[in-house]
């Protein structure tokens, strides 16, 4: 029978589980493109590849099996930030780690801690066109009318958008999120422009709105496309041995900006990511490191639930139970396309095909009497599946809010929004 890259990583876990029972620590390692080895504790085993490429075929690797006491820089493994351990070391049972290495793509399995004091919103849509900019500028807005100062990031280089509805070209900062992350590659990041208050929003009292937009002030001699394609990458690490991972450095591009509005006016009380859609290294970043908080924004239809289940997935297989839970407790669904005329049974049905998603990647296997399980029944409110939602109008399809001042007060908007700002400003900050 062939093996597919699909079974491949589980046939291959499955032979370093049962390798471990002999008392052998192993780390499972699959490299850029697919092939597996085994990194092996303990003395040499002639019989050891043999039987591993048996199992993985194809998706062996020219040298199946090697040995920890033979690793020329061991470091370079076992000091990995993608090394996962799976099984911690048991009588006559050894540890179980791997290593997933790939071009593209890691941040997904790298989740941080966090970071106390930062109060980040990750605004996240598996798939495009379900309103996700709009509702960063209502949220930011609606955060400011309650005295936050909000900070919000375009985070979507490929698609920037968010800018346009809280700022017009003329009040842009001289350069963008996209500078930052060139700049800061060669050590020449000082003295950028990367934040403007809004004055598209209006006053707020003692609110505040400012924007990081994904590029800057249009100019004669920009070559966004020439950035845009040497972001994406992992960079050596400095001299003192601190990581440039992409994550790294989106993290100290966010931190530039946080400080210019801290040094312009105070320190922000909230941030909005507003973040690339789909399986993206940007958007992995924004959910598992840069947050502290995700909205997950859906629609209810078999496509969505498919690809949040494929996500859910990668989260469930590759990460251990610590990083797994910490990511989990900061996800809240957005359904962000109801129906006014029939939205109570339409997020019945949304809460139920979202619990049912979790259920089978995130959520914990619990019985009744399981109290300590991160588990939700369907109509739990306050469960990660159930949605905030946002009203959908086909008006709202035609409406350019780029081109209407004080688009973000029509009624239109204010209505379809309401309920979603409300719950959100309360997930987010506290009742008011």
């Amino acid at each position: 029978m062939t093996v597919r890259f699909s079974e491949a990583w589980s046939v291959a876990y499955e032979f370093a589980d049962e390798v471990r029972r002999a008392d052998r620590d192993v780390i499972l390692v699959r490299d850029v493109v697919g092939r597996l080895s085994l990194i092996v504790g303990g003395e040499p085993d002639e019989d050891l590849p043999a039987a591993f490429t048996g199992r993985v075929g194809a998706f062996s690797s020219p040298n199946p099996v090697l040995y920890m006491a033979d690793l020329f820089e061991p470091g370079v493994v076992l000091d990995s930030p993608d090394l996962h351990v799976r099984a911690e070391r048991s009588d006559g049972v050894g540890r179980l780690a791997t290593l997933d290495r790939s071009l593209v793509g890691a941040d997904w399995s790298r989740p941080h801690t966090d970071t106390p004091g930062r109060n980040r919103t990750t605004l996240y849509g598996f798939k495009g066109g379900v309103g996700r900019s709009t509702a960063t500028a209502m949220l930011a807005d609606h955060l400011a009318n309650l005295g936050e100062c909000v900070l919000v990031v375009d985070l979507d280089l490929e698609s920037p958008g968010v800018g346009a509805l809280l700022q017009n070209e003329d009040g842009l900062p001289e350069h963008g999120v996209i500078d930052h992350l060139v700049e800061a590659a060669v050590d020449n990041e000082a003295d950028l422009d990367l934040v403007s208050r809004s004055t598209l929003l209006g006053n707020h009292g003692n609110g505040e709105v400012w924007i990081a937009p994904a590029a800057g002030r249009v100019s004669p001699d920009d070559d966004y496309l020439g950035k845009l394609n040497r972001v994406y990458t992992d960079l050596p690490p400095t001299d003192d041995g601190t990581p440039r991972r992409f994550g790294d450095r989106l993290e100290a591009a966010i931190v530039a900006c946080e400080e210019q509005v801290t040094k312009q006016s105070r320190r922000p009380s909230v941030v909005l990511l507003d973040s690339r859609a789909g399986i993206h290294d940007i958007a992995a970043a924004a959910i598992t490191q840069l947050s502290d908080t995700s909205l997950l924004f859906a629609a209810d239809n078999p496509q969505t639930w498919n690809g949040y289940g494929i996500l859910f997935k990668q989260w469930q297989r590759h990460l251990p139970p610590e990083a797994l839970d910490h990511i989990r407790r900061r996800l809240r669904m957005v359904a962000s396309m109801v129906p006014p005329n029939n939205a109570s049974n339409y997020l019945d049905l949304f809460r139920d095909h979202a619990q049912q998603c979790f259920a089978e990647t995130l959520y914990d296997d619990a019985h009744p009497d399981d109290f300590e399980a991160f588990n939700f029944a369907s109509d739990d409110r306050t469960a990660p599946h159930s949605p905030l939602p946002i009203l959908f109008n086909s008006d709202l399809i035609s409406f350019d809010p780029v081109r209407r001042d004080g688009w973000h007060t029509q009624p239109l908007i204010a209505a379809a929004y309401r309920p979603f700002l409300e719950e959100a400003a309360t997930l987010l900050v506290g009742s008011r």
